[in-house]
C-alpha cells in the first residue's frame, strides 16, 4: 500500500460501515413490531401553520390541478389515478413526489381547486401502501413532507370533514415521532439538522405533545451548535445551505414566539450569524459564488431572506472558520475558497476548488466557477466537483482533492456511501490579508498536490481600491519553499461567464472581454494562453456553452502572473 493511501481508505471504511449502520437501523423502525411506539398519544388539535417562504408557482399549480407532475424535467400526466399507486419514471422524480415540496404551489391555484387537489393527494399517501416502505419514509423525504404539511395544513384541511382532520393529525404525530428516531440515523450534515427542524417544528404545531418538544429542542441546539460554523457558514461549506436552512430556520423561530415559547439562544445565534452570509456570497449581480455545490440562485429567495436581516450592513469580509474570503472596491468583488474539504461525513457535495475564485464588476460577473447543476442532470454533477471546473490552477490534470474509490476523478464513487465523498485533500491553507489605501491583498497557499506531486500552490490576489482592477500571481513551490522543479503540467483556469464575450486582440497579448452593458475589460498575462470552450453549468435550463482562459506554466518556470484590467479605468 503507498504511503498516504491508508487514511484515505480508512476514513471511507468508517463512513460507509457508518451510513450502513444507519440504513440498517433506519429500516428496523419500520418493521411491523417497531411501529406501534411511533403512533401513542394522538394530538387534540393543530394549533398553528408556520409561515412558508417559498413562492408558489400559479403555472405549476395549473398543471398540478390538470393532473400533470412535472418533476426533475420528467412529466407524468395522470387522469384520476394516484401517483402514488405508479411507478416513478426515475428515483429524483419519486423522491420530489414523495417530498411534497411542491404542495404550496397549489395555494396559487384558483377558486377551491387547490385545496381540493391538495386534501385529496395527501389523502392519497396517508391511505397507501407507500406510507410504510423505506422509500417514502427516507428521514429526510419524511422532514420535507412534515414542514410541507404543516404549513400548507390551512389549505389541505379547509372544508375537510372530521374524519380527514382526525387521520391528518394522526398521520403527522406518527411521521414525526418516527422521525425523532431515525432522523438521528440519517445523513450527517443539511439531511440530519433539516430532521431536527422538522421534530422541532412539528412539536410546536400540535397540541398535548410536550413530550416530544423537549428532545426536539435538546437535538436542535445540539445539531445547530455542530454545524453553524463560528462565522455562519454551515459545516458543508456549501452556501446553498446557509440558503436553505434559513428558509426553515426563520418560520421556526416565529413559531417559538406564536406558542409564547421561548427560542433557544443557539436557535437565535445560529440565525444571526447565518444571516450576514447571505451578503457575504453575493456578487454585484446579486448572484452567489458558485462554491461547493452552489447552483443557480434563485434571486427571489435571496430577496425574501435579506427582508428579516435587520442589520442590512456592509457584508464582512472574512470568513476564516467556513474558509472564504471576500474584497470589494470601486464596483468590483473578488469572493476566494480558501478553506480546506470539509469533514468527510458531509462532504459528499464539496468540490475540489481550492484556492478558487470569482470576480465581478460593473454588476456582471466576469470570473467564475462551472458551479452545480440543476436537478435532474447528475451526469454533469462529477464534472463540476473537479478542479478543472474552478478557475484555480490544475496538476496533471487531477483534483486537488481525493474523491470516494479512492481517485482524484469525482466520477468514481463508493455505492455504499451514497454519494462521492471527499476523503483527503489539502491539509493547509494558510492565509493572510493585507488593506492599504490604494489596494487589498490576499496571499493563500495549499498542500492539496504535496503527496502526489511535490507541489505547493500559492496565489497572490490585489484588488485596487482605485479602478478594481484584480491582478493574480500563482506560484508553484516545493515543500521548502523553493521553485518547484517538476515535469507534469500545470494550467491556470479563468472560467468566464456566459453572459460576457471574449476575444484575443493585440496579436493575441490580450483578451478583450466584453461585459453585456458593452463595457470592455482586459486581460493580460506574463506566459501564452489561449482561449477554450467550457460550459457554466450553474443554470435552470440545462449547462449553457461558454469560454475560460488557459494559461499554461513554461517548462522551468514556477510563476504566473495576470491581470483583469478596465480598459477605461477612469
Amino acid at each position: 500500500m503507498s504511503r498516504g493511501t491508508l487514511g484515505p481508505k480508512l476514513r471511507l471504511s468508517l463512513t460507509a460501515a457508518a451510513q450502513s449502520g444507519r440504513a440498517v437501523l433506519t429500516r428496523l423502525y419500520l418493521l411491523p413490531f417497531m411501529r406501534w411506539r411511533f403512533g401513542r398519544g394522538d394530538p387534540e388539535k393543530l394549533v398553528l401553520a408556520p409561515q412558508d417562504l417559498r413562492a408558489a408557482d400559479p403555472t405549476r399549480a395549473a398543471e398540478l390541478v390538470l393532473g400533470r407532475f412535472t418533476f426533475v424535467a420528467k412529466t407524468i400526466v395522470l387522469n384520476e389515478v394516484s401517483p402514488f399507486a405508479i411507478a416513478p419514471p426515475s428515483p429524483a422524480w419519486r423522491e420530489t413526489l414523495l417530498g411534497f415540496t411542491w404542495l404550496r404551489h397549489l395555494r396559487a391555484a384558483d377558486g377551491t381547486a387547490g385545496k381540493q387537489v391538495a386534501r385529496r393527494l395527501v389523502g392519497d399517501f396517508v391511505r397507501s401502501n407507500l406510507r410504510f416502505q423505506p422509500e417514502a419514509l427516507d428521514p429526510l423525504l419524511t422532514a420535507r413532507r412534515m414542514l410541507a404539511w404543516v404549513s400548507m395544513a390551512p389549505m389541505i384541511l379547509d372544508g375537510a370533514d372530521r374524519g380527514f382532520y382526525r387521520a391528518f393529525l394522526r398521520s403527522v404525530a406518527w411521521q414525526t415521532s418516527y422521525l425523532l428516531h431515525a432522523g438521528r440515523a440519517t445523513t450527517d450534515g443539511m439531511p440530519r439538522l433539516l430532521c431536527a427542524i422538522a421534530v422541532m417544528q412539528v412539536s410546536l404545531c400540535l397540541s398535548n405533545k410536550a413530550g416530544l418538544r423537549r428532545p426536539a429542542l435538546r437535538w436542535l441546539v445540539s445539531e445547530l451548535n455542530r454545524q453553524i460554523l463560528a462565522d455562519g457558514i454551515h459545516i458543508s461549506r456549501n452556501p446553498q445551505a446557509n440558503i436553505e436552512l434559513l428558509l426553515d430556520l426563520l418560520p421556526l423561530r416565529q413559531s417559538f414566539a406564536a406558542r409564547n415559547a421561548v427560542a433557544p439562544p443557539e436557535l437565535i445565534g445560529a440565525i444571526d450569524r447565518m444571516m450576514p452570509m447571505l451578503r457575504f456570497f453575493r456578487h454585484a449581480d446579486g448572484a452567489f459564488a458558485a462554491f461547493n455545490g452552489m447552483g443557480y440562485t434563485q434571486s427571489h429567495l435571496i430577496a425574501t431572506l435579506l427582508a428579516y436581516d435587520d442589520a442590512r450592513g456592509k457584508p464582512v469580509q472574512n470568513a476564516p472558520h467556513g474558509g472564504y474570503q471576500r474584497l470589494e472596491a470601486n464596483g468590483a468583488v473578488l469572493l476566494v475558497d480558501t478553506g480546506k474539504p470539509p469533514p468527510v461525513n458531509v462532504s459528499q457535495e464539496a468540490h475540489a476548488g481550492t484556492l478558487a475564485f470569482e470576480f465581478s464588476a460593473d454588476n456582471f460577473r466576469i470570473v467564475v466557477n462551472c458551479g452545480a447543476p440543476a436537478p435532474g442532470r447528475e451526469n454533469w454533477r462529477h464534472l463540476a466537483r473537479s478542479t478543472g471546473a474552478h478557475s484555480t490552477a490544475i496538476v496533471a490534470d487531477a483534483s486537488s482533492s481525493h474523491f470516494a474509490g479512492g481517485t482524484r476523478k469525482p466520477g468514481a464513487t463508493a455505492p455504499s456511501l451514497g454519494g462521492r465523498a471527499i476523503l483527503s485533500g489539502p491539509k493547509h491553507v494558510p492565509v493572510q490579508r493585507e488593506n492599504s489605501p490604494a489596494a487589498s491583498t490576499i496571499t493563500a497557499s495549499h498542500d492539496g498536490y504535496r503527496h502526489d506531486y511535490g507541489l505547493i500552490h500559492q496565489r497572490e490576489l490585489t484588488l485596487s481600491q482605485i479602478t478594481g482592477a484584480l491582478e493574480g500571481r500563482d506560484s508553484f513551490l516545493d515543500h521548502k519553499s523553493e521553485p518547484w522543479k517538476g515535469k507534469e503540467p500545470v494550467l491556470l483556469r479563468f472560467h468566464l461567464h456566459p453572459a460576457v464575450a471574449a476575444r484575443p486582440a493585440n496579436g493575441d497579448t490580450q483578451i478583450v472581454i466584453t461585459l453585456p452593458s458593452g463595457k470592455e475589460w482586459l486581460f493580460l498575462a506574463d506566459v501564452p494562453f489561449t482561449l477554450a470552450e467550457t460550459a457554466h453549468l450553474a443554470n435552470p435550463e440545462g449547462p449553457r456553452r461558454s469560454v475560460q482562459i488557459v494559461m499554461t506554466l513554461p517548462e522551468g518556470e514556477h510563476t504566473m502572473s495576470w491581470a483583469f484590467l478596465p480598459a477605461d479605468p477612469v
